[in-house]
């Protein structure tokens, strides 16, 4: 049985895949630094739980979230979008934008532009002046009765003050004619409700009538957002909370919505990355030469060549003392093991044969099928042609075996140098036919 030696080859193995594993990861994070890839992912997850480009682009700009912008180093870059959201932001942020779309979308609110198009064609220029502080007045009316919680009576008082303006400016009455309506069927479903509430003896307080008034929005600018929050505030009506309970368990329940997103988020960033590692794992094997299947074969048949990697893996692998206290090798010094790989002879890397190597003038015609890599031939006008690289395979199957080695590689690479340390850790603990006594017993 050759188990001792397959171990030695997988040791070998698993030693050259953790350097190479190393660097993998050292260019997928530089490329996902770069590319900003988290913060985008991030962005685009928000936007679908939004359901709203226009309200992702609030959201970013919310206080808390603007606050979490990454600064540029040098002047005159633009801040770059966070790559991590902390729940309690998102939560508090919604809240705030769920209770402004009570006003932003208001009929006062959206009728704004027509009326101030409609203004212009009224002749006096102080009557347009007049015109547009009336206007800026009902604006101020109907905050109020979102942003206060105002009953019926404010609702009156709105829609009487909304009849005036049409009377005090005939130029513009067709327009407030339909906006009375509009204003009747938006704030009548709040007092509605609000009033429903307060008889049954389940008002749950203002910042929570604020918040109901801007789910009656959404309910038409942005129903899957809508669909969304409601599902959260039934959660929250469960428990009959009021005032700032109520607040406070909305607010608790969009944060675990939050998590879970980003749960699926994490998911689906993780595969993403580990498909990127795989290809460039696969193209620093492929200009590495990195061939698996050729190391193998190698470190198989010279016993030498298995004993001095052998004898690199236990010695990185090995406790280190340092002021009394034992601990393993750790990543941290992982670039020091590809200094240490080059003196061993490993089969990686590519031979090259110089171009000119008997002085004389040679051809770049390609390598007819059949021909012996590195050795000269002649091409029609009777020169020599140059073989640039000696060790490539010569036959179909050398090519497949080629090809696999190197996506094997690749794959091994993927896997990322952490777990590739811990597999070497173990095989040479299987080879030495025990844990080392020094690992099992840390000195304290």
């Amino acid at each position: 049985m050759y188990l001792q030696e397959i171990l030695e080859v997988a040791i070998g193995l698993v030693f050259v895949w953790l350097a190479l594993s190393f660097t993998t990861m050292s260019l997928q994070e530089w490329i996902s630094t770069i590319f900003n890839l988290r913060a985008k992912d991030l962005e685009k997850a928000i936007a679908r739980m939004l359901s709203s480009r226009a309200l992702t682009r609030r959201f970013y700009m919310y206080p808390l979230i603007a606050n979490l912008y990454i600064q540029p180093k040098r002047p005159g870059k633009k801040p770059r979008l966070p790559s991590y959201v902390p729940a309690r932001n998102f939560s508090a942020a919604l809240f705030e934008l769920v209770i402004q779309a009570g006003t932003d979308y208001s009929p006062v609110r959206t009728m704004t532009d027509e009326v101030e198009k409609q203004r212009l064609s009224i002749e006096s220029p102080e009557r347009q002046t007049l015109a547009r502080q009336d206007w800026d007045a009902l604006l101020e009316t109907a905050r109020n009765v979102a942003a206060l919680g105002l009953g019926a009576a404010a609702l009156d008082s709105l829609k009487f003050q909304v009849k005036a303006y049409g009377e005090k400016y005939p130029e513009l009455k067709p327009t407030i004619d339909m906006l009375i309506p509009q204003v009747d069927n938006y704030y009548g479903q709040f007092v509605k409700e609000q009033s429903t509430r307060a008889d049954s003896g389940d008002d749950t307080g203002l910042a929570m009538r604020q918040f109901h008034l801007g789910m009656l929005a959404l309910q038409k600018n942005n129903p899957r957002l809508n669909e969304s929050v409601t599902a959260i505030l039934r959660q929250t009506e469960v428990y009959a909370l009021h005032g700032a309970q109520a607040v406070a368990t909305t607010r608790v329940n969009l944060e675990s919505w939050f998590n879970d997103a980003m749960e699926r988020l994490s998911g689906t960033y993780k595969r993403r990355a580990q498909y990127i590692a795989f290809i460039i794992g696969f193209v620093l094997a492929l200009i590495l030469n990195v061939d698996s299947i050729n190391v193998a074969t190698r470190l198989w048949r010279e016993p030498i060549l298995r004993q001095a990697i052998l004898a690199q893996a236990q010695n990185y692998t090995a406790p280190v003392t340092s002021q009394g206290l034992t601990t393993t090798g750790t990543l941290v010094n992982i670039p020091a093991l590809e200094t240490q790989l080059q003196p061993l002879n490993i089969p990686l890397g590519w031979t090259i044969i110089p171009f000119n190597v008997s002085l004389s003038q040679c051809s770049l015609l390609p390598i007819k099928a059949g021909q012996v890599l590195g050795i000269p031939s002649l091409d029609n006008q009777g020169l020599p042609i140059c073989n640039g690289i000696k060790n490539l395979p010569t036959d179909l199957n050398g090519w497949l075996a080629k090809i696999l080695g190197l996506l094997i590689t690749g794959a091994a690479a993927a896997q990322g140098a952490p777990f590739w340390f811990d597999i070497l850790k173990k095989f040479i603990n299987m080879r030495s036919a025990g844990t080392n006594p020094v690992e099992q017993k840390p000195v304290g």
